[in-house]
């Protein structure tokens, strides 16, 4: 018979992407008693290694800024957009008030929060399953197993995590206001290679970017609505291939790649959870609010957001109240995002006859 172990803490964190170890870390650095439990089957190749430069605020709210420098991340020195008519435009890195942006290894970055998070104290729980969460007395038993032992997380507040899924929680459906999806692929780039520059670029059926990763790797990504894309993986990389063929700026980063893996698709779509948060819980991050990468509200939002969560949570008297607010500015904030997604596909819809960006000129 599987042994079942007890756990007590203030608060359960469940995912250990950016939000949740933020949450967890700025939690326990005031004191709680933090339990983080995250999948063991991770992604072998996670989106999001283009970091803006206003990372550096969450970071040094958490006491992390040093160290983050010392992970060997590619500085992003700007970017060149091929968005609008007319030639591309760039940006200048040095411009930025908050410094360089960086290019960073997504796997290798998340270890390292769930390490400092388990520095602050927080216990990090590697679980294959859920078997349930229920609520009892006012509080929450988080049921989870992993290597054939069940544990049950007992804590007054469980906040979710768990990414752009459902989640765990109640029925975690979103408003969602498109059907975007990135087709990315991965590989070497020529040793040649110096430009450290994100790349953006739009064309007939969607946009692209690419960027230069640690290790002489680079990232291409592919950006349209799921049903525009073949289903057919062969289909669907015949596709992308001649929207590539269209570019400029984004054909010759793709030549200086010496191979590339086969395209995979990640949901990339905007959408807002209907019930972001309950009686003691809460969803943060992507589960919360999705967003566009065109907005660049990646890694660096999802660490300012889940800090925001553990300082509201850690300095109110009221949970039921800070749990409020905090949903409250989260649809304030995606609904001052959706004003001006529509004003940014609005600029190139006008140079495109294509299902793509007749929907997002509407």
């Amino acid at each position: 018979m599987a042994k079942t172990t007890a756990l007590a803490s203030d608060a359960v964190v469940v995912g250990g992407g950016p939000a949740g170890c933020a949450v967890a870390l700025g939690l326990a650095q005031a004191g709680a008693r933090v339990v983080l439990c995250e999948r063991t089957r991770a992604l072998a190749q996670k989106p999001g290694e283009i970091v803006e430069p206003t990372i550096r605020m969450p970071l040094a709210e958490l006491g992390l800024a040093d160290a983050f420098e010392g992970l060997g991340s590619l500085m992003l020195a700007g970017s060149l957009t091929a968005w609008d008519d007319g030639p591309p435009v760039e940006f200048c890195g040095m411009l930025s008030a908050f410094g360089h942006g960086v290019l960073i290894d997504r796997c290798r970055f998340e270890a390292w929060l769930a390490a400092a998070a388990m520095d602050a104290g927080v216990h990090v729980m590697r679980v294959d399953r859920w078997l349930a969460s229920t609520t009892r007395q006012g509080g929450w038993e988080v049921a989870c197993e992993s290597g054939g032992q069940s544990t049950i997380v007992t804590a007054p507040v469980v906040i979710e995590a768990t990414g752009r899924g459902t989640g765990v929680l109640g029925h975690g459906r979103k408003d969602m206001q498109d059907r975007l999806v990135a087709f990315l692929t991965y590989g070497m780039m020529d040793c040649e290679w110096r430009d450290q520059r994100l790349l953006i670029e739009a064309c007939e059926h969607g946009w692209w970017y690419a960027a230069p990763l640690p290790g002489r790797r680079g990232v291409l990504a592919f950006m349209t609505d799921v049903d525009l894309a073949p289903q057919s993986i062969a289909k669907r990389q015949e596709h992308a291939d001649s929207q590539l063929a269209t570019t400029t700026i984004i054909r010759e980063f793709a030549a200086g790649m010496c191979s590339r893996s086969r395209l995979r698709g990640f949901p990339a779509g905007s959408g807002i959870r209907q019930v972001i948060h309950g009686t003691n819980w809460v969803s943060i991050g992507d589960a919360a609010a999705s967003y566009d990468p065109l907005s660049g509200r990646g890694v660096a939002v999802a660490l300012a957001k889940g800090a925001a969560v553990a300082r509201v949570i850690s300095r109110s008297s009221s949970l039921p109240k800070a749990l409020r607010t905090y949903a409250d500015a989260e649809r304030g904030t995606f609904s001052d995002y959706l004003t001006e997604q529509r004003r940014t596909y609005r600029r190139p819809a006008p140079r495109f006859a294509s299902t793509f960006w007749e929907r997002r000129a509407a």
